[in-house]
């Protein structure tokens, strides 16, 4: 009994280690992992998403819930012991597969998790609900990169990940190819013309302006002009009609199939806009309609998914005359 009592408390103490400050003092940026007392032995300061914490210096048994984490430590070197159940994003699919499946992104499976007896568990926005109670399991910290300066954001989660499992030297290398791809695609969208990200889903369309996870990276990263700066932000984008389209004339349509990417049956984009108002616009005439790759939605901030966008989006503008 004694002993077991012991353990429960060194799990507590632990899982404490991996608490972190408040998200809002991370954005208010009064409060860095700079700030925290130096970690004990065994244990290392990061920022994260919900504000600086301690986590253990390279942990073994990971469980991880947030694809764009999962992306990025693909990238970095890192085996992943445990993680989601399934993965739509091709590149993703061998590292799942091979991992203990501990729930959903949404529905953690807290039995298959306390058998896997992680050393630390990394979230993201859509496990947020669960963060508190994960947090008593390990230590925990929520990864998710801020849409509103997606690159900034994203390479100060490679230096955090990089920290925690020892690849600085892989994290400062990832984080140099991440500026190429970006500085490569914003030189070539020079002139090209505004742009408006627009989602189908289920035959109904939304935009997303330059602070959302679709829109960010293009227009504040990339440097294309929104041809509406007045688009209400939101997790789902701000639902519009094919008469907006065609009254805002954008030179670029930039498209997410939600319906293909979340893997449900239904219309496919490309037929949905096959519609005679978007055929009015720029966009459609000169055939610069660019479709996004799932895994900007779906592992959002994820280094290899930000360095993909930016070179399809590159490759896109190249094109053009």
């Amino acid at each position: 009994m004694k002993k077991s009592l012991t353990a429960l408390l060194c799990a507590a103490a632990l899982a404490a280690c991996g608490q972190q400050q408040p998200a809002d003092n991370a954005a208010s940026g009064t409060t860095t992992a700079a700030s925290l007392p130096a970690a004990a032995a065994g244990m290392v300061n990061i920022d994260t998403n919900r504000g600086p914490a301690q986590v253990p210096l390279k942990p073994e048994r990971v469980a991880v819930y947030d694809w764009g984490v999962l992306d990025t430590l693909g990238e970095l070197g890192v085996e992943v012991g445990a993680s989601t159940e399934e993965t739509s994003i091709e590149y993703l699919r061998d590292t799942v597969a091979k991992a203990k499946h501990v729930g959903t992104l949404f529905e953690p499976n807290y039995e298959a998790l306390n058998e896997y007896r992680p050393q630390l568990i990394i979230t993201g926005a859509r496990t947020a609900k669960a963060f508190d109670q994960l947090s008593q399991i390990a230590p925990t910290i929520e990864m998710t990169v801020d849409n509103t300066d997606a690159v900034a954001s994203a390479k100060q989660r490679i230096t955090a990940l990089g920290t925690v499992f020892g690849k600085e030297a892989e994290a400062k290398a990832l984080e140099e190819k991440l500026d190429k791809a970006f500085a490569d695609a914003k030189a070539a969208a020079q002139g090209k013309g505004k742009a408006l990200v627009i989602q189908v889903s289920g035959g109904k369309l939304s935009a997303y302006g330059a602070n959302s996870r679709l829109g960010g990276w293009l227009h504040k990263d990339i440097g294309v002009e929104p041809v509406d700066t007045a688009i209400k932000e939101g997790s789902h984008g701000q639902p519009v009609s094919f008469e907006y389209i065609k009254e805002k004339n954008p030179d670029w349509l930039f498209v997410l199939d939600r319906t293909s990417a979340i893997g449900e049956k239904g219309e496919a984009a490309k037929d949905v806009l096959n519609n005679p108002l978007v055929a009015e616009t720029t966009a459609w005439k000169k055939g610069q309609v660019v479709y996004i790759q799932p895994a900007a939605y779906l592992s959002a901030g994820g280094a290899r998914q930000l360095i993909n966008s930016a070179k399809q989006a590159q490759e896109a503008f190249e094109k053009a005359k």
